[in-house]
């Protein structure tokens, strides 16, 4: 118990911070927000106490012009230790923040959370390499119109543009999250001599390779279908999951790894880790409400002869 109160600083409020993270721990326990919290955010979303958000002060003032008042700002973290998977760590970490989150915004009365970021924060030094802090936050939101929710929606678009999809007869709904891994071992049918990773390999052997091995430019097919196969299961997990929720997946983060572990003791021949994250805005569409918007494709000439860096992702994880 000791380490868990040292967490919590002062309260600035005379509260006993050793007393609050007592509340906390039980509060995890149950899958629940501590009283204390309750209160805030009870009081936040009635004009009793100040409110945070997450947006501009312009934007703020577009929002209330469309009808969107927002309540106050959410969060929701998880630090989550890894057993056997560092991949499905992910899956389970982002969810558990998310809930999290949801939880607030629901206390709060929202119809929605809105510019929600995912963030990640690790300790430094080895010995912590085997647990990572998930958080989200957001900006809990009202919409007039609509009626107070108990399944807030969660996006990771701002306010306005959330209301853009709306009238679009698009509903972000949630996060859709995949996560998968596999292990390669080429073993000994490769032929050659395998130290570490400058691999002298003659032969083609089951890793699909040709004659002269690594000292030739040519792909390595296994690895390619392995990382492939890794890929889609990750991307189908997220399609499940954002089918549980939605109706659809609007868009998408995805990471991919490929680790290298030299032959030791245990593993006489090198391995290969291949892992896949894919995290997506999950949705509910109705065609019937769509509007034309009367799009003409055209060719732009001024960009002909040169590259354009088309790198609009996010980074989350």
């Amino acid at each position: 118990m000791g380490w868990f109160s040292g967490l919590f600083g002062s309260t600035g409020d005379g509260t006993d911070a050793a007393a609050r993270a007592r509340e906390w721990e039980t509060a995890l326990e149950r899958n629940e927000l501590p009283a204390f919290v309750k209160t805030r955010l009870q009081e936040t979303a009635e004009n009793r106490r100040p409110w945070i958000s997450t947006s501009a002060p312009g934007s703020l003032l577009a929002q209330r012009l469309r009808g969107i008042r927002p309540l106050g700002m959410v969060s929701g973290n998880c630090w989550f230790h890894y057993g056997y998977s560092w991949t499905h760590g992910h899956y389970r970490g982002w969810k558990t923040a998310l809930q999290r989150l949801w939880q607030e915004a629901a206390l709060m009365g929202a119809n929605a959370v809105v510019d929600v970021t995912m963030r990640i924060r690790r300790m430094p030094g080895p010995e912590n390499a085997d647990h990572m802090d998930y958080g989200v936050i957001g900006t809990a939101v009202r919409l007039d119109g609509l009626p107070e929710s108990s399944n807030p929606a969660v996006a990771t678009v701002s306010a306005l543009e959330f209301l853009r999809l709306l009238e679009a007869g698009i509903v972000p709904v949630g996060v859709a999250i995949g996560a998968q891994y596999s292990w390669l071992t080429p073993g000994a049918g490769l032929g050659g001599n395998m130290t570490g990773f400058g691999m002298n390999m003659s032969g083609a052997g089951p890793m699909g390779m040709g004659a002269g091995g690594m000292g030739w430019n040519q792909e390595w097919v296994a690895l390619s279908r392995l990382a492939e196969q890794v890929r889609r299961q990750a991307i189908q997990q997220m399609r499940d999951d954002g089918l549980r929720i939605g109706s659809g997946i609007l868009g998408q983060t995805q990471h991919s790894e490929l680790l290298g572990f030299p032959a030791d003791q245990e593993n006489p021949y090198p391995r290969f880790l291949v892992r896949h994250i894919a995290i997506g805005t999950a949705i509910l569409h109705d065609g019937r409400t769509v509007k034309r918007m009367g799009v003409v494709p055209v060719i732009n000439a001024g960009n002909a002869g040169r590259l354009v860096p088309d790198d609009k992702s996010k980074e989350v994880i």
